[in-house]
């Protein structure tokens, strides 16, 4: 019986555990950028005392452990915005941006400009371009061109061409916030070249609602079920309990 009841509390964490992510993809669907989020849980054995026909012994009880939380990396769909300064990477990168606790990465790229020129994120950290080195615009260049290897040119020439990193596990970078994501991972070399950048665009987050919704009923009848598992746990304890009782008297 207490099997039972760790077993069914067990389930129902991970159900919390599931319904919080899910949640937080759907609250996201409209994020720039935005990457799905699934939690990783693994099988977790523990020999617990059973009392069978020929006495006691152990027996395998299989419980599941919340670990971590992967992220799925696909694109999301590119959607036009008509901003000379809003960009998307076609591709596996990420735009580079400085902070301060150092480079990160994001896929948002709705960019502007602040009070010094600065090419900025809409949190207002400073763009890099390929050199590592902030892109700045002077106050007559009002219109802008990225191509599509991420030169940035004006009337004035070349403003530089935007920094893109690419790595060979991207699933493992961690976000941070603000759209923002970081590794210990080095950047693989050429991460420009395997990367196409499009002015004017912006990349959707990758959440399918419908899907999300379908795996939310998934986990609420799930939890239903521990529910009844426990419900019904706790009732054999209480009819144990009244018998042993009505036996003494």
């Amino acid at each position: 019986m207490d099997n039972a009841l760790l077993l069914s509390l067990s389930n129902q964490m991970v159900a919390r555990r599931s319904m919080e992510v899910i949640a937080n993809n759907i609250a996201n669907m409209n994020t720039t950028g935005f990457k799905r989020e699934s939690p990783i849980f693994e099988e977790h054995i523990v020999r617990v005392d059973a009392q069978g026909a020929f006495g006691r012994r152990k027996e395998p009880v299989s419980f599941v452990r919340d670990t971590l939380a992967t992220h799925d990396m696909s694109n999301g769909e590119l959607k036009s915005t008509g901003n000379q300064l809003d960009v998307a990477i076609e591709g596996d990168g990420f735009f580079v941006v400085s902070t301060p606790a150092g480079e990160r990465y994001t896929r948002n790229g709705n960019f502007g400009l602040d009070d010094t020129g600065r090419l900025v994120t809409s949190s207002g950290n400073p763009v890099l371009d390929d050199g590592g080195a902030e892109i700045v615009f002077s106050p007559e260049e009002a219109s802008v061109s990225i191509a599509r290897d991420g030169t940035i040119s004006t009337a004035q020439g070349v403003r530089g061409r935007i920094g893109i990193a690419a790595f060979e596990n991207p699933a493992m970078l961690k976000p941070i916030g603000d759209s923002l994501w970081e590794t210990s991972e080095t950047p693989l070399a050429g991460g420009d070249d395997r990367n196409k950048v499009v002015q004017g665009m912006l990349e959707g987050s990758n959440v399918q609602p419908v899907n999300e919704m379908v795996r939310m009923i998934d986990i609420m009848r799930s939890y239903q079920a521990s529910t009844e598992l426990l419900n019904a746990g706790e009732d054999l304890s209480r009819r144990a309990v009244q018998k042993l009782g009505e036996t003494r008297a």
